[in-house]
């Protein structure tokens, strides 16, 4: 952390930046080199309140040749589903998502995953236009996904569990801190009381989390005592606060925590709650491949993902997994993995499925058809052009042909 009075600062040369792949929809980790503009920066916190200096552990040669000019934009490593989805709510005549004028324009596949993102979740049509849902999902600001898992948990008369699992997502850093020696020591002679989840997934579990400390009455000692980040769940708290107010407006029943003595044959009581984060998250699901537990994200050009090892989603009595599940995001750091998951019904996936067979991108950018008809106005052009030239060939040929013959005949009566 950086402090007034620090003098001295050394710079590596390097970053870890969160890189997004709209190919895979994975979230990655990189190492990669500043900018000139980070290397000023860093530079410029060595002596702030007193002379100070900044060792770079790079050539000069490196700073000149080397560094980009300017850090890359965000909006060039990141998810666009939101961006988008606040473009299409602006209704603005004739407007092509794939042809918009960004300040710092993102690639072409990054606006296809997000429209493809936003179509899966009922934002948009089939024909690229704002639906009703999409409209309501502008107004919260949170992810799509999670603005739809909302709307759907509404209808599903699991609202106030639903607000309790979004706000915990939301937190910006794990709630589960990495375990240190000493913790791992205190473990071992006291046993951790968080819930498990009953095996359906880590969503369930963050819901039983914040149900048992809502019982104590929101304690800071309770998290302390199960290594929970204070910081973090007091964040949750008044994340779930604001969520509360804004939705209040369309919510159909009482949004407070509502925590009840479930048993472990009580599973059915979340299973509302599992349909509402499937179609959430319909651009986020993954398929369990056959004799094994590695997962195919569905929609995704990517390898087999594996579930993280912080997952408290539990096998059957063969050890094999759901057959298809819900996660919050795909990382890579050793291999990919799925953060974040729950356990799903096939009968929920079948519709979103059938929705990915009949995506068009081209359409759901507001272009609709056009790069097909501007495809077929160049062919027929061409077309016409080669025709025209062809007969401007035969036309010469045969001129020249009644020509030599006039004159063979002229030569003759001579």
């Amino acid at each position: 952390m950086q402090k007034p009075d620090d003098r001295y600062v050394i710079d590596s040369g390097y970053v870890k930046q969160r890189q997004y792949n709209p190919a895979t929809g994975m979230y990655s980790l990189e190492v990669v080199q500043i900018s000139k503009v980070q290397a000023k920066q860093r530079a410029g916190r060595a002596g702030r309140t007193r002379p100070g200096k900044c060792y770079r552990l790079y050539p000069s040669m490196v700073y000149h040749d080397d560094f980009l000019d300017a850090t890359v934009p965000e909006i060039q490593r990141s998810s666009l589903a939101g961006t988008v989805l606040y473009l299409k709510s602006l209704d603005l005549a004739d407007m092509d998502i794939l042809k918009f004028d960004f300040l710092d324009s993102p690639s072409i596949e990054s606006l296809e995953d997000a429209l493809k993102q936003l179509y899966l979740v009922d934002a948009i049509d089939e024909n690229g236009s704002i639906t009703s849902l999409g409209r309501k999902m502008a107004e919260l600001p949170l992810e799509p996904s999670l603005s739809r898992t909302l709307l759907e948990a509404n209808e599903l008369d699991c609202l106030s569990q639903a607000l309790t699992v979004v706000s915990m997502l939301s937190a910006e850093t794990t709630l589960f801190p990495a375990p240190s020696k000493s913790s791992e020591k205190k473990r071992k002679h006291t046993p951790s009381n968080l819930p498990d989840g009953f095996g359906l997934g880590d969503h369930i579990q963050l819901l039983q989390i914040y149900e048992q400390w809502y019982q104590t009455d929101y304690n800071i000692d309770w998290c302390k005592d199960n290594n929970l980040q204070v910081r973090g769940m007091v964040f949750v708290r008044d994340v779930r606060k604001q969520l509360s107010q804004i939705i209040q407006k369309i919510a159909k029943g009482s949004l407070d925590v509502q925590t009840s003595n479930r048993r472990r044959n009580s599973q059915q009581e979340y299973r509302n709650l599992r349909k509402a984060l499937c179609i959430g998250y319909a651009n986020q699901l993954a398929e369990r491949m056959i004799r094994h537990n590695g997962y195919r994200p569905l929609g995704f050009k990517s390898d087999l993902v594996q579930v993280h090892p912080s997952s408290v989603l539990t096998s059957d009595e063969d050890g094999m997994l759901p057959n298809y599940v819900v996660y919050h995001e795909l990382i890579v750091t050793s291999r990919p993995f799925m953060r974040n998951v729950c356990a799903v019904e096939m009968r929920w996936v079948t519709p979103i499925l059938a929705k990915l067979e009949k995506l068009n991108v081209f359409k759901l950018s507001g272009g609709s058809s056009q790069p097909n008809k501007q495809i077929e106005e160049v062919t027929s052009t061409v077309e016409k052009k080669e025709i025209a030239a062809i007969q401007s060939q035969e036309d010469r040929d045969s001129r020249i042909q009644a020509a030599r013959e006039r004159f063979l005949v002229r030569k003759g009566q001579k």
